[in-house]
């Protein structure tokens, strides 16, 4: 049975919002600019670099969405699994790719068995960011240590800044910012992970954008 990390579940008013949001959600993060999906598809081109994927191997997609992420490695000739809580995002990601394994969880939740499996890399785009940094740790931590392949790697992209200071910055001058998500301030959290026997390495990609990318330590 796949171990579950500890956390609170998304909540319904959250699925219902996200369920509304997947017949615009393509477009709405379609060439924008300034907080927060200013180089959004720059930061899904470098997870999807990051990723090193080659062709067959088998990746997980966090959060898939409508599967702008998944789509990439896709085209680089992988094997897809989606996983996400909105039932109206995954009938979008289906409809777009009918190949792709979709299943209907919450990440902190309980998951099928058919996902208790290792994978070569497991991938999320804008999706962690609804979790406090306690519960990415503790997600990051037993997807590494239980559902990677040897050799197999973690890359996230997601809403985040080079450190507190600028995430306080851009929070004090942000009209659109919400209080209901915890964004990534790399300083902070490459420093817990790595205490949490995790190697760790950032790029940032724009002010408010950037890429994680976690393997097991070798000596952990």
């Amino acid at each position: 049975m796949l171990a579950q990390p500890k956390g609170e579940l998304v909540s319904e008013e959250r699925a219902k919002l996200f369920d509304e949001w997947a017949e615009t959600y393509d477009e709405s993060v379609r060439d924008r600019s300034g907080f927060p999906f200013e180089g959004y598809e720059e930061v899904l081109n470098t997870v999807a670099r990051l990723t090193k994927a080659e062709p067959g191997m088998d990746v997980l997609d966090l959060g898939i969405g409508t599967g702008k992420l998944a789509e990439r490695f896709l085209a680089k000739g992988c094997f897809l699994w989606g996983l996400d809580f909105s039932a109206r995002m995954l009938a979008k990601a289906r409809a777009k790719f009918p190949g792709i394994e979709l299943v209907k969880a919450d990440l902190l939740g309980d998951w099928p068995l058919d996902l208790d499996r290792k994978f070569h890399r497991v991938v999320s785009g804008y999706v962690l960011h609804e979790f406090d940094l306690r519960a990415k740790v503790q997600l990051l931590s037993r997807l590494a240590g239980q559902h990677l392949v040897g050799g197999g790697r973690i890359v996230v992209g997601d809403i985040s800044f080079p450190t507190v200071g600028a995430l306080v910055e851009t929070r004090e001058s942000c009209d659109v910012w919400d209080d209901e998500e915890h964004y990534w301030a790399a300083d902070e959290a490459v420093a817990v992970l790595h205490g949490a026997g995790l190697a760790v390495g950032y790029e940032q990609v724009s002010f408010c954008g950037g890429v994680y990318t976690i393997e097991p330590k070798q000596d952990a």
